[in-house]
This record gives C-alpha cells, sequence and structure tokens, in this order.
C-alpha cells in the first residue's frame, strides 16, 4: 500500500532509527538545545522517497545501506552542509552509493529530499534504458552540478511527497520513476572530483573513531590518536574539522553523550544517571549534567523519566 507516512522525532536517535532502512549511522547534534525533526516518506513501488527537517545542525557518521542507490538534488532548503569534506551547493545533485561511506554534516532547518532505488532494479535500468553496468555507470557519479536537472528531479520527487500514486500504480510508477530520474543524472554535468588528499582524511576519521568508540570510557589522548592513525596532529585536527566539524575532544564528548542518552533510555526504569555517568568517563556527576543539558536541553533526570513515560 502507498501512503504518505509522517514521522516526528525528538530526538537524534528516534531520527536516526526511523531512517535505519537506508542507512547504519549514528547520527549526533551538532548544535545544542532540544531537537524536532520530520522525516515524510513514501513509495513508489520499490523506490523510496522521503524528505527530512531538523531544527537543529546535525552529523551523520556511518554507512549507507548495500541495497539502494540513493539520489538527492540540492536545492536552496538544503545547501550549507558538507558530504566527505565537500560543501554542499545549490543546484547539484549527491549520488550516494550503495554501502559508501557516510560523513555529513546537516545545517539546521536543513530540508533535503531524496530517493533510494534497490540495486537490482538501478541495474536493470543501467542494462536495458544505458546497455552498461550499473557499477560502470556508478564509477562516473558522485557529485553534479546542474541546476536544471536537479531542479526538475526535485519536483518529480516533491510531487509523489505531495500526492502518492495510487496503490495500483505502485510498481509501474516505481520503475517509471527511477529510469526517469537516472536518465536524467546520467546526462548531468560532473562536478569537479573530490581532491584525493580527501581520502586520505576519510581513513584518518575513520581511524580515530575506531579508537575513540572502542574507549568510550576512557576517551583516548589526541597522542594516542595520532599513534592510531599515523597522522600528525594538525593533519587530525584538519580531517576532524573538514569531515565532522568538531575537534577530536569535542566528537569524543558528543559520541559519549548520545551514548549515554541511550542507557539512560533503555534504563528508565532504574535510578542510573551517576552510574551511567561513571561508566563513559564522566567523574564528575555535576560537570556532566551541565554538559547533557547543554546538549540535549534537558536534564539527564528528563530524560529517565521521559523515557518511563514513553515505554
Amino acid at each position: 500500500m502507498n501512503e504518505l507516512n509522517e514521522i516526528r522525532c525528538r530526538s537524534a536517535e528516534q531520527l536516526q532509527e526511523a531512517l535505519g532502512y537506508i542507512w547504519d549511522v549514528e547520527i549526533t547534534q551538532s548544535e545544542p538545545g532540544p531537537i524536532e525533526a520530520t522525516l515524510t516518506a513514501t513509495q513508489a513501488g520499490d523506490c523510496h522517497i522521503y524528505t527530512s527537517v531538523c531544527n537543529r545542525a546535525l552529523l551523520c557518521t556511518g554507512g549507507r545501506s548495500e541495497d539502494f542507490w540513493t539520489i538527492s538534488p540540492l536545492t536552496r532548503q538544503c545547501v550549507g552542509g558538507r558530504f566527505r569534506g565537500q560543501a554542499l551547493d545549490e543546484g547539484q545533485i549527491l549520488v550516494l552509493d550503495p554501502g559508501g561511506e557516510v560523513y555529513q554534516q546537516i545545517a539546521a532547518d536543513h530540508c533535503q529530499q531524496a530517493i533510494s532505488i534497490p540495486v537490482d532494479l538501478a541495474e536493470r535500468i543501467a542494462q536495458a534504458e544505458h546497455q552498461t553496468s550499473a557499477e560502470s555507470m556508478w564509477e562516473s557519479w558522485c557529485l553534479k552540478t546542474d541546476p536544471r536537472v536537479t531542479d526538475h528531479v526535485a519536483r518529480m520527487l516533491e510531487r509523489h511527497l505531495s500526492a502518492p500514486p495510487p496503490g495500483g500504480a505502485e510498481t509501474h510508477t516505481g520503475v517509471d520513476l527511477a529510469g526517469r530520474v537516472i536518465a536524467l543524472v546520467q546526462e548531468a554535468r560532473q562536478a569537479r572530483q573530490a581532491r584525493s588528499s580527501l581520502a586520505q582524511r576519510r581513513r584518518i576519521v575513520r581511524r580515530a573513531e575506531e579508537l575513540i568508540r572502542d574507549r568510550l570510557d576512557n576517551p583516548p589522548s589526541v597522542t594516542e590518536l595520532c599513534e592510531a592513525t599515523h597522522a600528525s596532529r594538525r593533519l587530525l585536527f584538519y580531517a576532524f574539522s573538514e569531515l565532522l566539524g568538531r575537534s577530536p575532544a569535542a566528537h569524543s564528548k558528543i559520541l559519549r553523550l548520545h551514548a549515554a542518552r541511550r542507557r539512560i533510555l533503555a534504563r528508565s526504569g532504574e535510578r542510573c544517571v551517576q552510574q551511567v555517568a561513571f561508566d563513559l568517563g564522566f567523574w564528575h556527576p555535576g560537570q556532566f549534567a551541565i554538559d547533557y543539558a547543554r546538549v540535549f536541553g534537558e536534564a539527564p533526570s528528563k530524560t529517565r523519566l521521559q523515557g518511563g513515560r514513553d515505554g
């Protein structure tokens, strides 16, 4: 059944869960305060069409689903962010590879549309309509710049989000829509390629994040991160700033605070706040409460009580 679904989220974790079928990422706040986010989604056949908006700046890190190609037109409503270290500008088309890395900085009030096309359908269209493989087509895609194509794709997605086709037309509509979107993007002009140094910075951040996540209870020092990534202090900080918009210490702290929030919600029936803080290396309960409230706009005790009511 083809329906228009609207999900309202009050935390990064809820938004992360709502988008879980498309990507396996951790969404964290880059701007303090309570979150109000909305995800609007529908389907055309097996294609997923959706748009999301959040009142706070966010950071998404992780990987895409291996089951979909995702294409996102960048309109005026979603510029100002960065993807894999590159600034996103109006008129561009972001093409996200199946299973690819995600390092995306999303600005507050950023409203972005996207369509996720199943890999097998993309392969069928590539072979039948373009006499090539989806893989070879993908090699020439990543970020394209063509305002005309961007506007056309955005309007197509908007029509589906405003008035989904009737159930009987779902499958045919999905194949037709995917074919038209792929054809348009195929025609669009290629944006300048990312500098090869960005790949090195992604490797640095990926390795550093692995160590940080393994040691949430005992955050690694800058020296340890440099040792793990084989990067100088300057390059380490530059890589984090470009890809994540944060210093290594700030990113570590944000990850630990979000981990604390998840644990508090999971143990909402217990008086667990102080223990959770200690388990994650926050040795001063008062400072933990201050830092927590600064990021999430509420005291950890309120999160625990709210989790109990939601359960």
